[in-house]
């Protein structure tokens, strides 16, 4: 709680009941203390006032904070999909690379292969031709000499000349096809590292994106601590704002104990004493805003008053008149009534004048009735010119129509 509700709050406290009623007993016994008690009333209301001003103020902070916070959080979302979207794109990358590295694997064994098979022919014809070259012109002599005709020892020779081309092409063909293996392999490879760069590119945007990220964080992180502690802050301000409130409810109900029990002691022999300075009202009102009757808003559970508009005619700058003799308890500004006037009229009677454009009497002053005492306006919490008014009656709220024909 600041420091001024605190030391007022433990005043109150400290004094307790009795010690204020007797307060309140020797200021209207004195005659004098209308205007000490009314100043008491100001100074609480001061602080309300003053409280609310305040928790305006924060709630506006609280809710900019808030905003911030929710677009931070919004820009932090984008980033995580956009972090989540490359991770993606890099988890499909490392996929193609997989992929890519089980051909090249492939291409390896099928390259293997073929070189086997080569080496095989390979040694195999040079088994043939070193038996050929070993067997010399006597295998060949063999050949025309087993031969049946001319055209058997042609056709033997051209045979063996057959065996030795068939070997060539062969080992030939498996070279060319271990070169388009290798050219292939050569390919997959080449894609390979075209991969590997564009993966190498996103993991660096990741990077990047992660320290982003994390400053998002930190920005997000510290509007959270600042939603919290502005937060905190509304809280203790309500608290302390209730706690006003609570004190201004017990002043008026020790005020109107004290009047009640000063009317019940004068018993109309020496109401000069009573704390609507000497008048004790009869309940007979006149009505506040002359001229203008129009009502805007009636008396009801949730509106305990009647709301005196103009009707579609001006009634801003109105004068507002006291509806009976009095003195005026309060005349200050409040952040629902806006600028307000509450007269005791004595006998348990009072009323309320609130939304006043301006203030034309002020605490502990004495008004007779049809006194102008303020101006209609729409101050506080109001939504267009008009005057709210209220009858109490020993602090209760009551119909003002029962007082008005």
């Amino acid at each position: 709680m600041g420091g001024n509700a605190k030391l007022k709050g433990k005043f109150w406290k400290r004094l307790g009941k009795p010690v204020l009623a007797l307060a309140l007993a020797l200021c209207v016994a004195q005659g004098t203390g209308g205007s000490a008690i009314a100043a008491t009333l100001t100074e609480l209301q001061q602080e309300q006032a003053r409280l609310e001003q305040e928790k305006k103020e924060n709630d506006a902070k609280l809710a900019e904070l808030k905003a911030d916070q929710s677009k931070q959080q919004e820009y932090k979302d984008a980033l995580d999909a956009q972090m989540q979207n490359l991770q993606s794109q890099i988890d499909g990358l490392n996929t193609q690379i997989n992929d890519l590295d089980a051909s090249i694997s492939e291409k390896n064994a099928a390259i293997a292969e073929k070189q086997e098979n080569i080496d095989r022919d390979v040694e195999t014809l040079k088994d043939r031709l070193c038996a050929i070259y070993m067997m010399g012109d006597a295998s060949t002599l063999e050949i025309i000499l087993q031969s049946e005709s001319v055209i058997d020892m042609a056709q033997k020779v051209e045979l063996l000349n057959m065996i030795t081309e068939h070997d060539t092409k062969m080992i030939q063909q498996l070279s060319a096809d271990m070169e388009a293996i290798a050219d292939e392999k050569a390919e997959i490879e080449s894609q390979k590292e075209e991969v590997a760069a564009a993966r190498t590119e996103l993991e660096t945007k990741g990077s990047e994106l992660a320290s982003v990220q994390a400053e998002a964080e930190r920005v997000l992180e510290e509007l959270n601590q600042s939603v919290e502690s502005v937060q905190a802050e509304s809280d203790r301000i309500a608290q302390e704002k209730a706690q006003a409130s609570a004190e201004i409810d017990q002043w008026w109900k020790d005020y109107y104990a004290q009047q009640a029990a000063q009317n019940n002691n004068s018993s109309g022999g020496s109401s000069g004493s009573s704390g609507s300075g000497g008048y004790v009202s009869t309940g007979n009102f006149t009505w506040p805003v002359p001229g203008f009757t129009n009502i805007s808003c009636g008396y009801s559970s949730g509106h305990r008053a009647i709301d005196i508009s103009g009707g579609g005619r001006t009634i801003y700058g109105t004068p507002i008149v006291a509806a009976d003799s009095g003195k005026v308890v309060t005349a200050t500004y409040h952040y629902s009534y806006g600028n307000y006037v509450m007269i005791d009229h004595g006998g348990g009677y009072s009323t309320l004048y609130a939304h006043a454009s301006s203030l034309a009497v002020s605490a502990g002053q004495t008004v007779t009735k049809g006194q102008t005492i303020a101006y209609v306006g729409s101050t506080g919490n109001s939504t267009g010119p008009h005057l709210h008014f209220e009858v109490r009656v020993n602090g209760n709220r009551q119909n003002p129509f029962n007082w008005f024909s």
